[in-house]
Order: C-alpha cells, then sequence, then structure tokens
C-alpha cells in the first residue's frame, strides 16, 4: 500500500505551536500522574522510587546507603486505596447496565461504539472511571470521508457511520473556546494520540501524533499531524473537513469534555487527588515501620556471668535455643532475651490516614444538594444527590450528546421526547446505587406514611427503589404482587376445606350431621 502524500510540512522551530499545552494542563499533569500511579498499585509507585519515598540519608550517595535504600522501598507496602474507591464507585454504577433509549438504527453504534468492538457499556464504564478519577475526560465523535451524505442504508451495508472515541485527560493538552453571541464553543482541541508507524506482522512501532480539531469562521476542520523521519519536524499527514448528514461542513466540533462538576472546558480538582495524598503518606509511614520491624523486630538472646572456660568447655563455642535445648550457666550465670518495646508511632500513623481515606471515600456517596450543568440534557434541575451521582448524570449527558452528532452525521431522525422524558435520545448510567440503601427505620417511617395514606404507592415505590431496598418497576410489583395475594388466598381456602373436611369427618364418627347440614335435613332428635 503506497503512503499517503505529504501535505505540508512544519519544521522544528515550528513544533513547540504545535505541541504546545495549555497553562491549567501544566498545572494539572503532576497531579493526573500521581493517581494514576497510586490507581496502578504498588509496582508503579515503587517503580516512582524517590518521587513518591525520600531516601533516608538523602545526602549520602555511598553503595552502602543506596543498597539500605533498595531493602527500604522493598519491605514498604502500598495499600491502594485509591484504586479500589474507584473501583467500588464505578462498580455501584455498573451494577445495572446503562439504559438506552432512541432510534433503532443507532443500535450497532451502541453495540460498537469505537469500530473496534466496544460497546457503549464497555467504554462509558471505562469514562465514569476517569472522572471518578481525574474529574475530567473527553469524548470525541470521529467521521470517516465520504464523498457526499451518508444514508441509514449506507451506514447498515457499508459500514460507513461515525465513532465515539474516548480520551484520557491528559492526552487532551490544549483547547480554547471563542463566545458567539451568549453561547461559548470550543475553537481548538489538541489531542496527543499513538499511532502504530510499522507494523511488519509480529512486532509493532509505536509513535505519537497530534490530532488538531478546529473551528474557523464556523467551519469544522480536523488535522493530523505526524513526525518527520529526519529533522525533527511534523508532517501534515491528514486533513479533512467533515460533514453531517446533508453533505454541509459541520459548525461545531463533535467533541465533549466530561467533568465532576460540569460538562466544559474547565479544569476540576481531581475527585481522587486527596485520597492519593493520603495513600502516598500511608506508604511511607507503611516503610518506616516495615523498616524498624526488620532492624529490631527479632528477639536477640544475650548470656551473663559466664567465663571463656565455660564457654570453651561446657558450651563448646554454641549456645543451642528452642523448647527442646538446654543452656547450662555456672553459678551466678543469667541469661534472657533482648526484644525492642513495640514501636506505635509509624502504626498510629498508619491507622490514622486510613480512617481518613475511608471517611473521603465515603464523602463521594453523601447525598448533598448540587446545581449541575444547566446545558446539558437532563442535567437542568436541582436534586438531593451525591458527588457519584453528579459523576454518573455527565457521563451520561455527554454520551447523549455524542450520540445525537453521530445520528447526525448518518441522517438518523430522532424521535420527538416520550412522556415524562426531556430528550427523545438518551444513554443513562444507573443512578440507584447500593451504598444508598435505607435503614430499617426509614423503611418503617416510609411504609408508615404509605399505609397511614399519606404518599401513594408509586411514591412509596420511588423511595424503596431509590434507596436500594426495592428493584422491580411499579407495574411489574403490582402484577407479582397481585399474584402473591391471589396465591394466598387460595392457599386459606385449601386450609379452611381441609379444616372443614376433618371437622365433618370427625362428626360422622360421632353420628353427628355435619355442621353445614341444613335444619330441615337433619333427623328427628331421640
Amino acid at each position: 500500500m503506497p503512503a499517503k502524500p505529504k501535505l505540508s510540512t512544519v519544521p522544528p522551530s515550528a513544533v513547540p505551536a504545535i505541541s504546545a499545552k495549555h497553562p491549567k494542563f501544566k498545572d494539572f499533569l503532576p497531579l493526573w500522574e500521581q493517581i494514576r500511579d497510586c490507581i496502578a498499585g504498588e509496582a508503579a509507585v515503587k517503580a516512582a522510587k524517590t518521587k513518591y519515598l525520600p531516601r533516608p540519608n538523602a545526602e549520602d550517595s555511598s553503595p552502602e546507603n543506596t543498597k539500605r535504600y533498595e531493602g527500604y522501598i522493598a519491605r514498604a507496602v502500598f495499600h491502594n486505596v485509591t484504586g479500589r474507591t474507584v473501583e467500588n464507585m464505578v462498580g455501584q454504577c455498573f451494577a445495572v447496565d446503562p439504559v438506552y433509549t432512541g432510534p433503532e438504527a443507532l443500535q450497532p453504534v451502541i453495540d460498537d461504539i469505537d469500530g473496534a468492538g466496544v460497546s457503549a457499556t464497555q467504554q462509558s464504564k471505562k469514562a465514569l472511571g476517569m472522572v471518578v478519577a481525574y474529574s475530567r475526560a473527553g469524548l470525541l465523535v470521529d467521521y470517516p470521508k465520504t464523498n457526499g451524505p451518508v444514508s441509514i442504508r449506507d451506514a447498515e451495508e457499508g459500514g460507513i457511520r461515525a465513532k465515539v472515541l474516548l480520551f484520557f485527560p491528559w492526552q487532551i493538552i490544549n483547547w480554547r473556546t471563542t463566545l458567539q453571541g451568549a453561547k461559548s464553543k470550543l475553537s481548538l482541541v489538541v489531542i496527543k494520540e499513538d499511532y502504530i508507524a510499522e507494523d511488519d506482522g509480529f512486532e509493532t512501532k509505536i509513535e505519537e501524533q497530534f490530532r488538531i480539531l478546529r473551528l474557523v469562521n464556523n467551519v469544522y476542520s480536523v488535522e493530523i499531524w505526524r513526525p518527520m523521519v529526519e529533522g525533527g519536524g511534523f508532517n501534515l499527514f491528514e486533513q479533512a473537513t467533515p460533514a453531517d448528514g446533508s453533505g454541509q461542513p459541520m459548525q461545531e466540533l463533535p467533541f465533549c469534555f466530561i467533568g465532576a462538576e460540569a460538562n466544559d472546558s474547565e479544569l476540576e480538582k481531581p475527585l481522587m487527588l486527596d485520597i492519593s495524598f493520603l495513600n502516598l503518606g500511608h506508604y511511607r509511614n507503611s516503610a518506616d515501620y516495615e523498616e524498624s520491624v526488620y532492624m529490631v523486630g527479632q528477639p536477640t538472646p544475650w548470656l551473663a556471668g559466664l567465663t571463656q572456660s565455660w564457654v570453651d568447655d561446657v558450651l563448646k563455642g554454641k549456645i543451642m535455643l528452642g523448647s527442646r535445648s538446654c543452656v547450662p550457666l555456672p553459678e551466678g550465670g543469667t541469661a534472657g532475651l533482648l526484644q525492642a518495646n513495640p514501636n506505635t508511632l509509624p502504626k498510629e500513623a498508619m491507622d490514622q490516614k486510613e480512617e481518613l481515606m475511608i471517611a473521603l471515600g465515603a464523602k463521594l456517596v453523601e447525598k448533598r444538594e448540587v446545581k449541575v450543568t444547566a446545558t446539558e440534557a437532563g442535567l437542568n434541575e436541582a436534586s438531593a444527590t451525591s458527588v457519584l451521582a453528579g459523576c454518573v448524570a455527565n457521563v451520561s449527558a455527554a454520551y447523549a450528546r455524542a450520540l445525537a452528532w453521530v445520528a447526525s452525521f448518518q441522517n438518523v431522525t430522532i424521535p420527538e421526547p416520550a412522556d415524562g422524558m426531556d430528550e427523545g435520545l438518551l444513554f443513562e448510567l444507573n443512578r440507584e446505587f447500593a451504598v444508598a440503601r435505607l435503614s430499617p427505620e426509614e423503611q418503617s417511617s416510609i411504609m408508615g406514611l404509605y399505609t397511614g395514606k399519606l404518599i401513594t404507592f408509586e411514591e412509596a415505590r420511588d423511595k424503596l427503589k431509590s434507596g436500594g431496598v426495592a428493584y422491580l418497576d411499579d407495574e411489574d410489583a403490582k402484577d407479582q404482587m397481585a399474584d402473591e395475594e391471589e396465591a394466598e388466598l387460595a392457599q386459606a381456602q385449601q386450609e379452611l376445606d381441609a379444616q372443614t373436611a376433618a371437622q365433618e369427618r370427625l362428626l360422622a364418627a360421632k353420628g353427628q350431621p355435619p355442621a353445614n347440614t341444613p335444619p330441615e335435613n337433619q333427623p328427628p332428635a331421640v
């Protein structure tokens, strides 16, 4: 396959313009890297060495001190609270799969959203993990090259359709917004990504490229810049002006930031930052604790009152310890074990940090009052929610927006919103978390309000479902409760019939008429 022609080149002196980073990006990158290392676990944290665990006596560069530091870092234990907190929070949401509501024509995109076999459920799970960890992620709708408008049939038969790509926060190195009237629109997004430079069927060579998204005069364009083989400059490898379903140039960047508070370009303090700091502090305390255990943890025997002749003639230069051994001592000799008292200070510091990490993790699922973004679908009302619920709502809104861009490219009509819906196209992640379970007292209170006819059946069910106690739809619950009531009535009737039959047999044995025999049919009394 011939190589694509070079559209243009940029000399080395112009590289900084392409690879320039947003000022705030430089401030946040070290924070994201710290959280990323903590999530990756002990291997990544220990590989960073002095970045997270200072060397004892840092001014001593002798081989002995270097050896000591190797043992110091090897004995330390990194308890990955940061990664487990992210996993647990994402798991709370994905205990139930997201729900897609929209055109059937987009179902292939839901099943394979990135063209590599990853479903929308799988990708959105990864996106939520990014938002929970870093408070930032990015979604890009990538359009293929076409010779004109794309129909639904083209998408179904020819596989010509848009893809939704997910990016980590450190891949989005630069961005700009412009104000058009009262609306702020993205006008530039620069993404640093990997591509396969060479592939001989066995080994691949990975290099970096820059994907530049621009909006100039309300026309969206994409450029791919790759490094030159020689000279250190860049080639404009590919350039395109994607069009919508009508064949017209797009008037906005099909890119959406996802945040914990809002889906805009503003950087937010990462949710896992405080926990990661405590996690690393706990790691450093662990290093000190394990070092003290190693140095003085084992008891040391001692003997007093021995002469050299006793050591040579009686003990023969050896001392055997253990329950089956006996150490002979001369008159007045003594023996004992030298054992250090427990060093509780590092352990207490570790315990304290563990409690703080647990408390911080719990804060992320506590209910709070929050006003979320008014510009996103379904996020325009104040609600009692948690930080996790806010992340879930923002991820859902971002995917609904991305799917709308896909629908526009493929000429798919989005239906009118149904009753109770804000939009005709929704991709909703589960917002009913198991951690929000109601206490027995709260459950009793809800049932008391319902039996007292102060709230309706649907209201009671809504509270029970949001608290993780009930999970069926209201109609399914009604049907199941009716079936159970009918079964209970049938069982009660069977028991009553059995009791009546037994009573009749007892009366018959005594020569008395059955209890339910009419008076006119009873025999005369003797």
